[in-house]
């Protein structure tokens, strides 16, 4: 700013220097001198100077280089200030609020992201924590009646059990009882057979992907 003073300070010694210049060849020649047109030079001067002035300061004080407004300032007066008083913005501005706009959108993806995966994991647990034997490995008809099918009422087997030391593949819970499951599983031969299973022969009962 200081700079851009000084500038101003120069600008005012040369119309002073043009001023006694322009006097003394009116004085030379022998004109008379018009106060009156003198004084409307000066005004339409200073006219123009205020206005390139408004317009520098309106671009400095937004970071905008200030020459180029200080020229247009001068050549279009008062007019170009005004405009640019209500439409420019301050330098780089837009830039940032870009840049904001994108880290928030960032956050945003990487926060529903994050809440997606913890979802998954509250069902993965839940889902382990079902075909674990909840109730303390207490197999019951609640049980079986939670884990027989899935959300949309599709069969959710197969299932890998234990009943009396014996390994089945489970295929299908079809029916469940307040003392025993009525399942389809797979015998010795791969082919599906049906079977009543009471509650107390099972020792375990978790989901397999590998039929």
């Amino acid at each position: 700013m200081a700079a851009f003073i000084d500038i101003l300070k120069h600008i005012g010694a040369k119309i002073l220097e043009l001023t006694k210049h322009f006097a003394g060849v009116t004085a030379d020649a022998q004109l008379e001198f018009d106060l009156g047109t003198w004084l409307t030079i000066i005004l339409v001067i200073l006219f123009l100077l205020g206005s390139a002035c408004w317009a520098a300061s309106i671009a400095a004080s937004r970071r905008h280089p200030i020459w180029m407004h200080f020229v247009l300032g001068f050549v279009v007066p008062w007019i170009y200030p005004i405009i640019i008083l209500f439409k420019m913005d301050i330098y780089g501005e837009a830039e940032r609020k870009r840049a904001e706009q994108e880290a928030l959108q960032k956050k945003a993806e990487a926060e529903a992201e994050k809440q997606r995966i913890q979802e998954q994991l509250g069902k993965q647990v839940a889902l382990e924590e079902d075909e674990s034997g909840i109730e303390g490995k207490q197999w019951n008809q609640k049980y079986f009646d939670k884990i027989g099918r899935d959300e949309e009422g599709r069969n959710a087997g197969p299932w890998k059990a234990v009943i009396s030391g014996n390994e089945i593949i489970v295929l299908e819970i079809l029916e469940t009882e307040p003392e025993l499951v009525y399942v389809v599983f797979k015998d010795f031969k791969g082919a599906p057979k049906k079977m009543r299973i009471p509650y107390a022969k099972i020792e375990s009962w978790n989901k397999t992907y590998d039929y």
